[in-house]
């Protein structure tokens, strides 16, 4: 990791800050270089390299070597695509826990004709939901209480919605697969609702196998950098085997790696669209399954990844799609990645997306009016309190 740590004696002096702020600007520029000249050798070669050839390591952790692949036209009359969203508040008291949160679903049915209609569920504008946790927990436990609270709904309303609206395709804002960021220790109160979440993840899988649904998780703003750290151990290998790769050898391109993103990087490399090559990230085994017999193989599905670039002036977005026993991941991408494709150029999320975000939002008002109609049942009990940082004079 880089970093520039510079002394200023005084933030007020306009010279002092002046001087600051160029010494960062020169060295974002001199690494802007780097990436570019790296980026630029990979751009040009991007439909010749073979990652997987001869290379194990590319084997295990690809589904195929072609570093950018055109997405194919395709038309969407006839088709229905759900797109699920969860909004979510939380207000941390002394002793409470607040959390609201509302998922929705969104449906979009393309018409031959090219128009689109719209349907909701469980309808529009729904009702959030209010939980309260009267036990303490610590700031950490109190993060992922909230975050487990929105992605419950989400998955609650995903497998319901096929039963009344059956999709081609069921695309959730974020991954679709439970993140370790949500984790809990084994010991804490938190540990029942955890599994209840992954059997809930397990669930949505069966569902979506059992009505041949595609299932897709958007995540619009990925932080991920794994396809960078296998990139830097592939190019030694390459770089011999292929003369456009040459280049390399002449610039940093090891520094260019570790300061790239995986969404940078592809959004240096893909035109409007394209998308990247595959990627493998978890075989997903149901839970039922983890605690008596993981041999039981059959029973597995597949969850790939992949950056495709649908909009011209936006970032790549980092796709995660389930990939059913005896399917072909290509085939299943080949048909997401031509279904998600965005008609505006400045902004890559699906427009069903973009409308279930509109739906689920929640502001902070609403939190301002549950906490104010407690207060009038309650009173103001000790554990009522606001915490210190929401309470500071002359703010």
């Amino acid at each position: 990791m880089y970093f520039l740590a510079i002394e200023v004696s005084s933030i007020r002096s306009p010279w002092e800050l002046d001087k600051v702020l160029q010494k960062i600007a020169d060295q974002v520029q001199a690494l802007e270089e780097k990436r570019f000249a790296f980026t630029s050798v990979l751009r040009e070669a991007r439909f010749d390299l073979d990652l997987c050839a001869e290379l194990p390591l590319a084997k295990r952790s690809l589904v195929e070597g072609q570093l950018a692949t055109k997405l194919p036209p395709t038309d969407l009359g006839g088709i229905r695509i759900c797109g699920i969203d969860g909004g979510l508040l939380k207000k941390s008291l002394r002793g409470i826990e607040l959390v609201i949160t509302r998922a929705i679903a969104t449906i979009f049915e393309y018409n031959p004709s090219g128009r689109v209609s719209a349907k909701y569920w469980p309808q529009e504008g729904a009702l959030p939901k209010v939980k309260a946790n009267l036990y303490p927990i610590s700031r950490r436990e109190a993060e992922i209480n909230a975050s487990l609270e929105r992605v419950k709904e989400e998955l609650k309303v995903a497998i319901r919605v096929q039963d009344r609206h059956p999709s081609e395709l069921l695309l959730i804002d974020g991954s679709i697969l439970p993140q370790i960021t949500d984790q809990p220790s084994s010991h804490s109160l938190l540990a029942d609702q955890h599994k209840e979440i992954r059997s809930l993840y397990d669930e949505l899988y069966t569902k979506t196998e059992d009505t041949g649904t595609l299932l897709a998780g958007i995540v619009k703003d990925s932080r991920s950098n794994r396809f960078m750290n296998l990139l830097g151990e592939l190019l030694p290998h390459l770089i011999p085997q292929y003369p456009q790769l040459a280049a390399l050898k002449e610039c940093d391109y090891r520094t260019a790696l570790k300061s790239i993103y995986d969404s940078e990087f592809f959004f240096r490399i893909l035109e409007s669209g394209e998308r990247s090559c595959i990627f493998r990230l978890e075989e997903v085994i149901p839970t039922k399954l983890k605690v008596q017999d993981t041999s039981l193989t059959k029973s597995k599905k597949t969850v790939v990844g992949f950056f495709t670039r649908t909009a011209k002036y936006d970032y790549p977005l980092r796709v995660e799609v389930l990939v059913p026993k005896h399917y072909n991941p290509k085939e299943v991408v080949t048909k997401v990645s031509a279904m998600i494709f965005s008609d505006n150029e400045t902004f890559a999320l699906p427009s069903v997306l973009i409308e279930a975000d509109s739906q689920a939002r929640l502001v902070e008002r609403d939190m301002d009016f549950i906490f104010t109609q407690l207060a009038q049942r309650i009173g103001h009990p000790p554990n009522f309190l606001k915490q210190r940082r929401e309470r500071m004079p002359f703010h």
